[in-house]
């Protein structure tokens, strides 16, 4: 983090600090303040979008562990979080745990199933490693519809109620977005707990170079591993909100599609960083919602145009977003945010 000229660390833990400076404090507490305001001045829609767009930060968090930090490649995040989906779900409607049991089954399920996956991990890498965990969507999806439907609904998939919070059931779209923030929050300090702690240097290290890591006595295989634990841990906990978001656990809200724009996310938002997974996830959501509402309106325009086009336009402007930033922007958002702070604090010199 960048600062200002005089201003230096005495302490280990001041330097170890997040938030260093009055102003930091300040910005922290009015985004705090913003975020619990949000359902007071906007509709429910937008309600809904914000508690979309967190339920992918959680996500994309994990995928920040896994790929960001530990270098591995990931192509089946949405398919954890669809394990997630269906765990919670059986947990909460077949077995009727009190939430928020249902949440934390899904998320050591889907950290259980991961963990399966990443073993290759250990001895694989690369291209064939992605084979691997594409294989994961597939066996997913293939596996769901053809088991026996009093397991997981098969093709209809599973209805799941909203949470009872201490007796109250969270039906409305704005308790649902309270129920949602703080776990969001929590998430994204614990990644940065993650980040900032051994576990975190170890990581970083088999990412640079995994052989000079295991000379200095780091156990690659452990942390390969441990990065895919925690990476579908954070995926079975966002498809088990999804769930009950959507009240509903299927197959078809957890696609190939979007285990790519995950990866797009983190591209867009910036490689192992926590702000670069939360403005990813929230600057192409943000995208594709707009797309989406402007669908209609450019089919008008448009002679002969569809009234279904925004989807195939979601993509293709997505997809133009992603190869922008991998051409002009690789570091992301994150960069560009870090340069403008940079600038800010220095201003008006120069240097």
């Amino acid at each position: 983090m960048y600062r200002s000229c005089g201003s230096f660390s005495e302490t280990y833990a001041d330097d170890m600090a997040l938030l260093r400076t009055r102003w930091q404090w300040l910005a922290l507490g009015v985004l705090l303040v913003a975020l619990v305001a949000f359902p007071l001045v906007v509709s429910p829609a937008w309600i809904r979008f914000a508690t979309i767009s967190g339920i992918t930060i959680i996500s994309v968090l994990g995928l920040q562990i896994l790929v960001g930090l530990a270098g591995q490649v990931s192509v089946g995040q949405s398919a954890f979080m669809g394990i997630g989906a269906y765990f919670a779900a059986v947990a909460a409607v077949k077995l009727q745990l009190p939430f928020p049991l249902p949440l934390l089954a899904g998320a050591f399920g889907a950290a259980i199933i991961g963990i399966l996956f990443g073993l290759p991990a250990a001895r694989i890498k690369g291209f064939y490693l992605a084979l691997t965990t594409l294989a994961a969507q597939f066996v997913f999806q293939f596996s769901v519809v053809r088991l026996p439907d009093n397991w997981f609904g098969g093709s209809a998939g599973i209805s799941v109620a909203r949470p009872f919070i201490f007796g109250t059931q969270v039906s409305s779209t704005t308790g649902f977005y309270y129920l949602t923030l703080p776990i969001v929050v929590m998430t994204v300090f614990a990644t940065l707990f993650i980040l900032r702690s051994r576990v975190g240097r170890a990581l970083i290290s088999v990412r640079d170079n995994d052989l000079a890591a295991e000379v200095t006595g780091i156990n690659v295989a452990y942390y390969k591993v441990a990065a895919f634990g925690i990476a579908s841990f954070l995926a079975g906990l966002a498809g088990g909100l999804l769930a009950y978001e959507n009240q509903l656990a299927h197959f078809e809200q957890f696609t190939l599609f979007e285990s790519i724009w995950y990866l797009g996310m983190l591209i867009v938002g910036g490689m192992g960083t926590v702000l670069g997974a939360v403005l990813g996830a929230v600057s192409l959501r943000l995208v594709q919602e707009l797309l989406t509402l402007a669908g209609p309106w450019v089919a008008q325009l448009i002679p002969g145009a569809r009234y279904d086009i925004a989807f195939p336009m979601v993509n293709v402007v997505l997809g133009i977003m992603i190869i922008v930033f991998l051409i002009y922007q690789p570091r992301g958002l994150a960069h560009l945010y870090r340069r403008s702070e940079r600038y800010v604090r220095h201003w008006p010199f120069p240097y």
